[in-house]
């Protein structure tokens, strides 16, 4: 039996909705966000040339406008809360990523246009030793001992920043030193965040998720190397299979 609009909502946010429920107030506002980027998704159907592209670019549009309000709060309610993330650090950038297959989808179709073809074989080939540790069922054993440099950190600065996956545009620090050890431990010390904007990308995803259960498609998030692995190796396959309901490697 499928589930209802409300039951992906509560699923998707299942670990965002306890931060607040001292707040119920709020808890109302974060699931009307995510149905709010569901319904705004109405104009972007499966028949459409580069489907997955033009959700990806919704989300992240969306996501940009969100992100954008809650931070400026953020920083009128606290006068000392100042992100430290900058050009060329890239202490985050050696840690698991999740992504959505439309972000997936959409940076294969980045590299497939923008870069030649022995560069483009040569990051098919490091995404595939990134998620060679990567074994079906066990997603969390994967994520938990992922510990490399991204495949497309290059002199410490993203290479597709234009098309990087929303939990990256998310990740913002207020503590470099934090990062320093986090980095220095392999991420056994913690980087300290403000709940309200670390849920942002949660809106987006959850949202989307349960705008492309209406058509039948898996849209949970998954692990960044072995999905886009995957599509870079067998593009038209993986559209295929994802179109007609599987999930794609590392998706939950």
């Amino acid at each position: 039996m499928s589930k209802s609009l409300d039951e992906i909502i509560d699923d998707g946010l299942a670990y965002v909705l306890p931060l607040f429920k001292e707040h119920p107030e709020m808890v109302r506002f974060l699931r009307e966000m995510s149905m709010a980027v569901c319904a705004d998704c109405g104009s972007i159907t499966p028949e459409m040339q580069q489907f997955p592209l033009l959700l990806a670019e919704k989300g992240t549009a969306l996501f940009g406008a969100n992100f954008s309000a809650v931070l400026g709060q953020v920083e009128n309610l606290d006068p000392e809360f100042k992100v430290v993330c900058s050009a060329g650090c890239s202490y985050c950038c050696s840690s698991h990523i999740t992504l959505s297959p439309q972000e997936a989808f959409r940076i294969a179709l980045h590299l497939a246009a923008d870069r030649p073809e022995d560069e483009f074989i040569r990051l098919t080939e490091e995404c595939l030793s990134a998620a060679s540790e990567f074994v079906p069922g066990q997603l969390k054993v994967f994520a938990q001992s992922y510990f490399q440099p991204c495949t497309f950190l290059k002199d410490n600065r993203c290479s597709i920043y234009e098309v990087r996956p929303i939990l990256c545009r998310n990740w913002i620090s207020t503590d470099l030193e934090a990062c320093r050890k986090s980095f220095n431990t392999q991420n056994k010390v913690t980087v300290p965040q403000n709940a309200l904007i670390m849920v942002q990308k949660d809106l987006i995803f959850t949202g989307q998720q349960a705008y492309l259960a209406g058509f039948g498609i898996e849209g949970g998030i998954g692990s960044f190397m072995p999905m886009l692995a995957q599509i870079l190796t067998d593009y038209e396959g993986s559209y295929a299979k994802w179109l007609g309901g599987e999930k794609l490697n590392g998706q939950l």
